[in-house]
Parts: structure tokens; C-alpha cells; sequence
């Protein structure tokens, strides 16, 4: 990773005040500071994220120690996609995120026995500066898996346990401390409004009705019913995400993926435990959009393959953890459940046919965002690159006759 200059305001005296506080040891003394990215080509577009490296002593003596720690920065203000992310609030809701919610979802999980880790904790979270500072889950063994080759089923199921905890914790909190979650948590890339994403998925869908006009076996079926959905393509999306007070709903991580979550391993390479990240989308819907973009980004093919089991897996879990907490609010039936699964499905037209192939992008192209939302020859050469490759050609001739035999590519 390539060493990245500090911020002015990024002094030692600066990082001392806030660790002292984070470590509760006023002793403590920063004697040095140096940084890297922390994030590489195709992993992070809506921020900066830099790795912060610190050497410093404690005030128990002995030598001198080096620690990192994960500096998350909205995207400069002058950047081409800052207005976008502006719109969708992104950078206040993970700051309330790690600030008051996962805190306290935590803290409800611990009450039921529940220890698992939730989330990275929060050196400081400074409004001014709009920056949080975060411990570097690395220095805990904790990594991503590889967004290319994607999940396994034990990769699967173990996120699945922590969807299922993060859920049910959110829902409890929601009971117990209603005013936490009653702002902020209400606009997911579809909601009516903003035309950020609108612009976005608007240019990559083009690129899929591109791709499938180039293909003599897909073009005849699809290629004039992908052109007509193009123009409901957001309304249908912000269907899937409609909740009313008699819907089952809870708040949402709002983008769990291959690349959102680390996972801890055994000295086998077999997964033990995992901890989301990044919850700049986290919205109140239902708990199955979170089910659905996770299984339209991120599963290997033989384990997509077995998703009712999966819905079945994850809804066990979460009436399993439910019932520690003794909630007595309402819970859908499995039937019921699976049913309310099938009626959400857009948003796998949009998620696996469009962000999936972008998700498993290993081209040469520089995968710069404002090429995702603008109509430049530069963009649309990187929207076309994205289905080259035979994976994404596979996951595009795979899933269309299947979203078309179950009515999804048909004026709803």
C-alpha cells in the first residue's frame, strides 16, 4: 500500500489525547506517526480510509510499542461523487452507527450471553474533523475473503449467525430506545428522492443491456425487456424496501458483502467467527433486503444454489436469538417469511445482475467511481469491461432466465 500524507491536523498530540482516552492510561505517549492506505483497487469507493501506524509507550514502561489504527474520512469535498454521497447522508449515519447504535446492540447482545464481536470499537469519533478513528481489526487476525472467488457454505452460515444477531439486537433496541434509530436510518440507495444512485445503476444497467445486445443467444429474450424495465428500474427497487407498521423490520447493515465483512480463521483456514464493517448504508426496512444483497453478491455458485435452505438457516438463527432476549413482538412464520423473501426479489435483478459482476471486477481498468454514474467514453469502456470476464458472463446467462421465468423482467 502506498504511504499516504497526514492530515495537518493529524498531529502526535492529537493521537496521544485521543488514545489516552480510548485506553484510559493518561500516561500514554505518542513518539511517533506514519500512514498507508488502507484499502485497495475495487474494495472502497465512498470514503477514505487510511491506516494509521503509531509508536508509542505506555505508562507501564519497557519498550516502546507500535499499534495501527483505521482512519475513515468522507471522500474530499471537491470530488466528483461527493454531492452524491451528500444526498444519501452517509458519513453522520456510520458516525451515529459507531457512535450509539452498535455500542448499545452490543451491550443488549452481552445481556442475553451473546459475546460475540459486533463491530471495530471507536478510538474517537470526531463531527469537526468528520472522522472516525477505529482499531485495526488486522491486529486481531481478522481479514477479508476473497471478493473474486466469494463464499463458501461455512463462510455463508457464519455470516448468516451474525446477520441474525445484528438483527435481533437492532430489533430489541428499536423496543427498548425507539428515539436512536428514529433519523437517519430511512434512505438505502433506492429510496425516492435522491438521484444519486438513480444515476448510477441507471448508467450500469445500460452496460448490461450492452452487453446483452452482443450476445445472439441472450439478445432475442432479454434485450428489449431489460431496455422497457430500465425506465421503472429505481421504483421497483424502492418497492422491495417498502415497510409499513405491520411489516417485520429491523435496521438493516444495508450493504453485506464479501468485502464488508472479515472473518477470523482456525489453524485449519476454516472460519471461526466474523464482524461486519462499514455501515454507511444501514437502514430500517426489512431484515431480507440485508438476505438477498448478501446472496446476490457474495456466494458461490453451489451454495446460491441451496438459498431456501439458507433463508431457512438465517431464520432459525434469528428466532433462536429472539427468544434469549424473550421477545414477545411480532415474528413471521418460516412460510410467511420465505413468502415476504419472494416479494422482494427485485433487488437481485439490479444487485446480482449489476453490482455483482462490478464486486467480482478483476480487470485492468481503473475502477475509479465517478466512472460507475457518468456516460464519458472512459465510463462506458470501464461499464463494458466489467462484463468480460466469464464469471460475470456466467452470472449474467445463469440468472436471466431465471429472474424472466419468475416475472421479474415484466412490467410490474
Amino acid at each position: 500500500m502506498q504511504i499516504c500524507e497526514l492530515p495537518t491536523w493529524l498531529t502526535k498530540d492529537y493521537m496521544q489525547s485521543q488514545l489516552r482516552a480510548f485506553h484510559q492510561d493518561p500516561q500514554l505517549n505518542v513518539l511517533k506517526l506514519w500512514s498507508n492506505a488502507a484499502t485497495g483497487k475495487g474494495e472502497n469507493y465512498v470514503g477514505i480510509v487510511t491506516r494509521i501506524h503509531v509508536e508509542l509507550e505506555a505508562a507501564t514502561g519497557g519498550a516502546a510499542l507500535q499499534r495501527t489504527y483505521l482512519l475513515k474520512e468522507g471522500c474530499p469535498k471537491d470530488a466528483p461523487q461527493a454531492g452524491l454521497f451528500a444526498e444519501y447522508d452517509v458519513y453522520a449515519r456510520e458516525m451515529d452507527m459507531y457512535e450509539h447504535i452498535l455500542p448499545r446492540m452490543t451491550q443488549l447482545l452481552r445481556e442475553v450471553g451473546i459475546g460475540d464481536k459486533l463491530h471495530a470499537d471507536a478510538v474517537c469519533i470526531d463531527r469537526e474533523q468528520g472522522i472516525m478513528l477505529l482499531e485495526d481489526l488486522t491486529l486481531l487476525e481478522y481479514r477479508n475473503a476473497n471478493r473474486v472467488q466469494q463464499l463458501d457454505l461455512v463462510h455463508t452460515h457464519i455470516t448468516l449467525q451474525m446477520l441474525a444477531k445484528y438483527h435481533a439486537a437492532a430489533l430489541v433496541l428499536k423496543q427498548r430506545h425507539p428515539e436512536l434509530l428514529s433519523r437517519r436510518f430511512q434512505t438505502s440507495f433506492f429510496t425516492r428522492g435522491p438521484k444519486g444512485y438513480a444515476t448510477l445503476f441507471t448508467c450500469l444497467f445500460r452496460g448490461l443491456i450492452r452487453y446483452v445486445q452482443t450476445q445472439p443467444k441472450l439478445k432475442p429474450r432479454y434485450h428489449a425487456k431489460l431496455t422497457r424495465l430500465l425506465d421503472n428500474l429505481m421504483e421497483y427497487g424502492a418497492r422491495a424496501f417498502d415497510v409499513n407498521e405491520d411489516d417485520f423490520q429491523t435496521l438493516t447493515h444495508g450493504d453485506c458483502w464479501t468485502t464488508n465483512i472479515m472473518f477470523q480463521y482456525d489453524g485449519k483456514g476454516q472460519p471461526t467467527t466474523v464482524v461486519p464493517i462499514d455501515f454507511q448504508f444501514s437502514t430500517r426496512t426489512s431484515p431480507i433486503l440485508d438476505l438477498h444483497y448478501f446472496f446476490s453478491t457474495s456466494l458461490q455458485v453451489d451454495v446460491l444454489a441451496r438459498e431456501t435452505e439458507l433463508v431457512q438457516y438465517y431464520f432459525y438463527e434469528l428466532k433462536r436469538i429472539l427468544g434469549q432476549f424473550h421477545y414477545e413482538g411480532k415474528l413471521p412464520s418460516l412460510l410467511e417469511f420465505q413468502l415476504q423473501f419472494e416479494r422482494r426479489r427485485f433487488l437481485c435483478v439490479v444487485i446480482a445482475l449489476v453490482f455483482q459482476p462490478l464486486m467480482i471486477y478483476a480487470g485492468d481498468e481503473s475502477p475509479d467511481f465517478c466512472k460507475l454514474y457518468q456516460d464519458t467514453a472512459e465510463a462506458i469502456s470501464f461499464q463494458d469491461s466489467v462484463y468480460e470476464s466469464d464469471r460475470a458472463q456466467s452470472i449474467v446467462a445463469h440468472l436471466l432466465p431465471i429472474f424472466d421465468a419468475k416475472g421479474l423482467l415484466d412490467e410490474q
